[in-house]
C-alpha cells in the first residue's frame, strides 16, 4: 500500500487487509468530516446494541434521519450483517469482507446488493461516485427525493426513512409502556390519583429525555448518572429553561421515588438511543402517551411525519422567497411540534453557511413559535425541538395557550410569515360555545378548524404562506363558505390535496391539505391550483414517494366565481362538467333516507325497535344491507317498530307499502363500485342504512331506477364525488341522468326483467 502526499491510500496489494478505518479518507473526500464522521457509533434496537465501525451523517443531529453511510466488517453472511444495521437509517452500507468492499443499499422493504469493489479499484470507485456520495446529495435523495425527482439517486430509497422512524418509534413505545406498567405495579392503581398521574408521566418523560440527551453526548448530560433523580431533573429543567421540576414532597413521595428509581434503572439498561429522531418521539406521543379521554376531549390527531414534510417541502420555494429575517413560523395547536421541527430543518438549510453556532441558535429560537393547550404535548414538543437542534439547549417559544380563549391567534398571525397547522377537527359543543361567549370570545364558525383559519388568515401579511390540514368537509360545508370565498380572493392557492380516512392513526376523519400564499400586489400570482387526490389503495405509495392517485390543474377562478366557493373538485371533472345540463335524479324520483331510532339511553323502558321476530305494533322491514347482498335479492327481513316514542327521525323509511328502489347508505366496497341497489316492491320500512328512491311518475319504473343506480355511470359519479363511508342523499339527488326516450326506458326495463328471470331460474 502506498500513501500519497495528502494522506490518501492510492495503491493496494492483494495481501492488504481491508478495514473500515481504511475507508475513512475516501468518505472524507466525499465531504464527510468530524464530527459527522463517527467511529464506533453505538445505537440500540429491540434486538440489542449495535456498533458501527464508521458512520457518516449529513449534519447534526446525528440520528436515523441524517445518517447517510455506514462501514462495517463481516466474517459471515453479509446480507444478515446489513440487515442488523437497518435501524441506523443509513441508505448506503459498505461491508469489508475477504479483502474486498461490498456495497449494499437499504430499501424500505428489503436490501439490495449493488457491487463488490476490489481493493485496487477503491480510488477509482470513490472518485466516480464522489458527487453522488456527498452528504447533501444522499440526504436530499433520502428526504427531498420523495418529492423532487432531481434529488433522487438510484441507490437511495426515499421510502426507507418513514419505515425506519416508525420502527424506532414502536421500540421506544414498547419501552415506555413497560416502564408505565412497572410504575403502576409498584404504586398500585389506587395510589395513582388524578393529581399524581400527570406528574408521574412528566417525571418518566424527563428521565427518558435525560437518557436520550446522555446517549447523544449532549454537554452536561454525557456524564450524568440516571439513578441520581435530583440531578436528572435539575439538568433537564436547566436544559429546557423550565421554572419548575418534579418533586417528591407529597403524601406518597417515598413510593414515587422508588417507582421512578425503577424507571431510571429500566432506561439505563436499555440500548443507546443515539439514533432516535423527533419523528420517533412523535410515534411515542401518538401511540403511548395520549389517553383515549384526552384524545377525545382535545380532538388530537397527530400529523404523520410524511404529511408534515410534504407540506413544508411543497411550501419551500415560496418560503425561500421570504427575506431571511422575516421567516417567522407559527404553529397553533402544535402538539409535539412536528411542523416546527420540519420548518426548523428547512430554515437551517436556507441559512448561509457562514451563519452557524450561536448565530444560528439565536436565529431559530427567535423565529419558531408554537402554542398548545395540552401541557404534556408541550413536553414532547420541547424535547422534539431540542433533539432537532442538538447540542443546543431548549428555550424555544412554546406556550400553553387555549387558542380560542385569547387573541394569540390574531397576534401571532400578524407577526408571522409562515403559518403551519393541523387544528382540531371537531365542532364546538353547545357548552363550549356558551362558555366562550360568556368570556367574550364568541366564535364565527361551528368548526374549530374553520375558526382557527378565520382568526389567522386575515391577519397574515402579503407574501405570507400557509399550509394547513383540514377536515375534508371544510372544502364544501356551508359553515366555511364565506371563509373559502375570502381565501379564494385574497390568497394564491398552491395546492389542495385530499386524503382518505386512516391517514391519522386514531381518527377516521377524511382530510385535506391547503397550501397558499397571501397575494402580494407587487408579485405576479399563479392562476391554477394543483389539485390532487390520494385514494385509500394508494396511501402507502404516497407515504413513500408522494405519488397521488389523480392530479389535475384547476383555474383558481373556479372557486372565486362559485356562489359558495366550493373547493371540492371531483375526479373525471370534465365528464361531470359536460353532464351539468342533464336532468338530475331528483327530477325523476323522490329520494330520501331511512328512519333513525333514538339512542338506547333515552328509549322508553322495555321498548323494542328491531327484532328478528314479530312483536306488537311491528312491521316488516330491512335493517342492514349486508355486503354480500346480491342486487337481485333482498336483505334478511326483520320486524321494526314505527312507534313515534322510539323514533328520532322518521324520514322516508317509516312510510310503508310504497314500492321503492333501495340503495345502500354505507358504501359496500372500498373499490370504485360503491353501490348496490335492490327493488322492494312491497315497500318495507327501512333504517337509516338505506336510501329510498320512489318514482315521481310512471314514466320511470323501479326497474329503470335499479338499472341506473347499479350502472357504471352512477358508481363513477358517487366514487368521484366522495371519499366518505356514506352515500349522501343530496349527492344522489344531484346525480345527472342521461336523457332517455320512453322507448329506451322500456328497453332497459325489459332487460332488467330478463335478468331477474334468468337469475331466478338459475337459483330455483
Amino acid at each position: 500500500m502506498r500513501v500519497d502526499s495528502i494522506g490518501f491510500m492510492s495503491t493496494y496489494h492483494k495481501h492488504d487487509v481491508l478495514t473500515p478505518a481504511m475507508i475513512r479518507p475516501w468518505l472524507e473526500r466525499c465531504g464527510y468530516q468530524p464530527p459527522l464522521l463517527v467511529s464506533d457509533f453505538r445505537f440500540g434496537t429491540a434486538g440489542g446494541t449495535h456498533d458501527v465501525a464508521l458512520a457518516a451523517f449529513a449534519h447534526q443531529p446525528t440520528d436515523a434521519r441524517s445518517a447517510c453511510m455506514a462501514v462495517v466488517s463481516a466474517n459471515h453472511e453479509p446480507a444478515q450483517t446489513v440487515l442488523s444495521y437497518r435501524e441506523l437509517g443509513a441508505p448506503v452500507l459498505f461491508v469489508c469482507r475477504d479483502g474486498e468492499l461490498q456495497w449494499w443499499s437499504q430499501r424500505a422493504d428489503t436490501l439490495k446488493y449493488e457491487a463488490t469493489i476490489p481493493l485496487s479499484n477503491l480510488p477509482g470507485f470513490f472518485h466516480t461516485h464522489q458527487q453522488d456520495f456527498a452528504p447533501q446529495a444522499v440526504y436530499r435523495a433520502k428526504t427531498w427525493g420523495r418529492l423532487e425527482q432531481e434529488y433522487q439517486l438510484t441507490f437511495v430509497d426515499a421510502g426507507l426513512m418513514p419505515v425506519i422512524e416508525a420502527s424506532i418509534g414502536r421500540a421506544l413505545s414498547q419501552l415506555v409502556e413497560r416502564v408505565v406498567d412497572e410504575v403502576t405495579r409498584i404504586l398500585t392503581p389506587l395510589l395513582i390519583t388524578e393529581e399524581l398521574g400527570p406528574r408521574l408521566l412528566q417525571s418518566i418523560f424527563w428521565i427518558l429525555a435525560a437518557k436520550i440527551l446522555k446517549d447523544k453526548n449532549v454537554p452536561t448530560f454525557d456524564s450524568l448518572d440516571l439513578s441520581d433523580l435530583n440531578e436528572v431533573f435539575s439538568r433537564v429543567a436547566a436544559h429546557y429553561g423550565a421554572s419548575s421540576k418534579p418533586n417528591f414532597h407529597t403524601r406518597h413521595g417515598r413510593e414515587e421515588r422508588a417507582a421512578l428509581a425503577a424507571v431510571s434503572q429500566m432506561f439505563t439498561q436499555f440500548s443507546p438511543l443515539t439514533h432516535v429522531t423527533t419523528e420517533s418521539l412523535a410515534y411515542v406521543y401518538e401511540n403511548t402517551l395520549i389517553s383515549k379521554q384526552t384524545r377525545a376531549n382535545l380532538a388530537i390527531h397527530s400529523t404523520p411525519a410524511y404529511l408534515v414534510d410534504y407540506i413544508v417541502w411543497r411550501l419551500a420555494p415560496w418560503i425561500e422567497e421570504i427575506p431571511a429575517e422575516d421567516r417567522h413560523v407559527f404553529e397553533p395547536a402544535c402538539g409535539h411540534a412536528g411542523f416546527l421541527v420540519s420548518a426548523m430543518r428547512l430554515l437551517k438549510e436556507l441559512l448561509p453557511i457562514s451563519q452557524t453556532g450561536q448565530a444560528s441558535r439565536r436565529y431559530l429560537r427567535e423565529r419558531l413559535h408554537g402554542i398548545e393547550i395540552d401541557a404534556f404535548a408541550l413536553e414532547i414538543a420541547r424535547l422534539s425541538m431540542t433533539l432537532a437542534d442538538i447540542p443546543n439547549p431548549d428555550h424555544w417559544d412554546l406556550r400553553p395557550v387555549d387558542m380560542f380563549r385569547s387573541d394569540t391567534l390574531e397576534q401571532r398571525a400578524n407577526e408571522s410569515m409562515i403559518l403551519l397547522a393541523n387544528p382540531p377537527f371537531n365542532n364546538f359543543t353547545r357548552a363550549e360555545r356558551a362558555e366562550y361567549k360568556q368570556e367574550s370570545y364568541a366564535h364565527a364558525h361551528r368548526s374549530k378548524a374553520a375558526e382557527m383559519l378565520y382568526r389567522t388568515l386575515p391577519h397574515l401579511r402579503p407574501g405570507a404562506v400557509f399550509g394547513v390540514v383540514v377536515p375534508q368537509g371544510f372544502l364544501h360545508s356551508k359553515d366555511a363558505a364565506t371563509l373559502r370565498a375570502f381565501i379564494a380572493r385574497e390568497f394564491e392557492l398552491g395546492e389542495i390535496c385530499l386524503f382518505p380516512d386512516k391517514v391519522f392513526t386514531f381518527s377516521e376523519a377524511e382530510s385535506a391539505i391547503l397550501l397558499g400564499r397571501k397575494i402580494d400586489p407587487f408579485r405576479k400570482a399563479t392562476v391554477s391550483v394543483r389539485y390532487r387526490r390520494v385514494r385509500e389503495h394508494d396511501i402507502d405509495r404516497f407515504k413513500q414517494s408522494y405519488v397521488a392517485t389523480t392530479e389535475q390543474w384547476v383555474p383558481q377562478t373556479r372557486f372565486v366565481t362559485k356562489a359558495d366557493a366550493n373547493m371540492a373538485v371531483p375526479d373525471l371533472d370534465e365528464i361531470w362538467a359536460w353532464c351539468q345540463y342533464l336532468p338530475k335524479c331528483y327530477e325523476i324520483a323522490h329520494i330520501g333516507k331511512g328512519l333513525e331510532y333514538k339512542n338506547k339511553a333515552v328509549l322508553p323502558a322495555n321498548a323494542q325497535t328491531i327484532s328478528p321476530h314479530p312483536f306488537p305494533g311491528a312491521v316488516r322491514g330491512f335493517a342492514n344491507p349486508r355486503k354480500d347482498l346480491q342486487i337481485h335479492g333482498q336483505p334478511p327481513e326483520v320486524w321494526m317498530s314505527l312507534d313515534p316514542r322510539v323514533i328520532s327521525h322518521r324520514r322516508t323509511g317509516a312510510t310503508v307499502g310504497v314500492p321503492q328502489a333501495l340503495l345502500n347508505y354505507g358504501r359496500v366496497s372500498r373499490s370504485p363500485w360503491y353501490l348496490k341497489a335492490i327493488i322492494d316492491r312491497e315497500g318495507h320500512a327501512v333504517t337509516t342504512r338505506f336510501l329510498t328512491l320512489r318514482p315521481s311518475s310512471a314514466a320511470y319504473p323501479l326497474e329503470f331506477l335499479w338499472a341506473l343506480c347499479n350502472s357504471p355511470f352512477a358508481n363513477a359519479y358517487v366514487y368521484s364525488h366522495t371519499m366518505k363511508h356514506d352515500i349522501l342523499v343530496g349527492m344522489i339527488r344531484e346525480m345527472p341522468i342521461p336523457r332517455t326516450s320512453a322507448s329506451e326506458i322500456q328497453r332497459i326495463v325489459d332487460v332488467v326483467l330478463a335478468y331477474y328471470k334468468a337469475v331466478t331460474s338459475d337459483t330455483s
